[in-house]
């Protein structure tokens, strides 16, 4: 079982570049913004239909006890549901997590057709998972409340999928995108025609849309060194140039003469999104970051936002995944 996650590990750095990030780096920032949908390769024979793509139950192996079980649709979905985003989201907006959620779940057990599982638990590679003590632990007194309002969205999409040539899709997603969402072919190196940047204004009223990391001149030498860089003479020349996508996830930054990816930088220095700004002021180096994720496929908040405004989950999920197909599967 070690060989299978040293297995996944490696298909998440390869396909992912997500720092801990996911093909789902979902919820909120305090969680980890990382799930991960980390999803990195297309399955490799899509189904002749929605039908025959369905799915009423999961193995999911537990990426804690190293253990499967098998779920019911509804159980796993109010699982990772529960673990990806905020129960006090509007109903709309959990409608789309539920079937962006059950997207990703089928195009997973694709790619696992020769495991033994169809999905994990390990939000660095598939979906965040909170069982039942989980979410007693989580909501507290509201429990009850938040358990039936997530069960009601599910059934109200239940077998609701996202589909792109007849087959369902990557259907990545993050917590809040930096305005605009971010093509996968940025990220993951790989391209797919329904995951292309678009406009989610709705994120720059997000609370946690901007943070901040400060390191002294010190902190940051010594985390340059261990990216194999040599800082010599004045700090302020550090700072090289920077290529960053039209949605401002850094491609790649020079420093010390060295070129270092955003995904680097990202998890060297602990912070949200590879979609930040670097300064140097008094002695002082401050990355300005925006967004928390991937910044591909749908923004939780984003999608939050949009509900907020009267739209329907199908539409939110038209417009963070353009070109696909809303199907009912077995």
């Amino acid at each position: 079982m070690k060989n299978v996650y040293l297995i996944l590990t490696v298909v998440l750095i390869f396909g992912l570049l997500l720092i801990p990030l996911a093909a789902v780096e979902g919820t909120k920032p305090t969680q980890t913004g990382q799930s991960s949908n980390a999803s990195t390769q297309p399955a490799n024979a899509a189904p002749a239909n929605a039908a025959a793509a369905g799915c009423t139950e999961f193995k999911v192996l537990d990426a804690q006890t190293k253990k499967s079980q098998t779920l019911t649709r509804k159980d796993y979905l109010l699982g990772v549901l529960a673990a990806e985003m905020p129960a006090t989201y509007e109903t709309e907006a959990l409608k789309a997590q539920a079937v962006a959620a059950y997207t990703f779940a089928l195009f997973r057990k694709a790619q696992n057709s020769s495991e033994s599982y169809d999905i994990t638990t390990d939000y660095t590679v598939d979906q965040a998972f909170a069982n039942a003590e989980q979410r007693q632990k989580n909501w507290g007194d509201k429990a009850a409340e938040y358990e039936k309002k997530l069960l009601s969205c599910i059934e109200a999409v239940d077998g609701t999928a996202l589909f792109y040539e007849n087959a369902p899709i990557l259907a990545a997603y993050h917590a809040i995108s930096g305005g605009n969402t971010e093509s996968a072919e940025v990220v993951w190196g790989k391209a797919y025609p329904y995951l292309v940047p678009c406009v989610s204004t709705g994120d720059l009223l997000s609370p946690d849309y901007l943070s901040e990391v400060k390191l002294s001149t010190d902190d940051f030498k010594a985390k340059l060194q261990a990216l194999g860089c040599k800082p010599e003479g004045d700090a302020a020349a550090y700072i090289g140039a920077a290529k960053k996508s039209n949605s401002g996830t850094v491609i790649q930054w020079t420093l010390c003469g060295k070129a270092l990816t955003g995904a680097q930088l990202r998890t060297a220095f602990n912070l949200r999104s590879a979609n930040f700004d670097l300064t140097f002021k008094d002695g002082q180096f401050y990355f300005a970051v925006k967004g928390y994720g991937h910044g591909v496929g749908m923004s939780q908040y984003g999608a939050n936002y949009l509900a907020q405004q009267g739209s329907g989950f199908a539409e939110i999920l038209k417009h963070y995944y353009p070109g696909c197909s809303l199907q009912q599967t077995k």
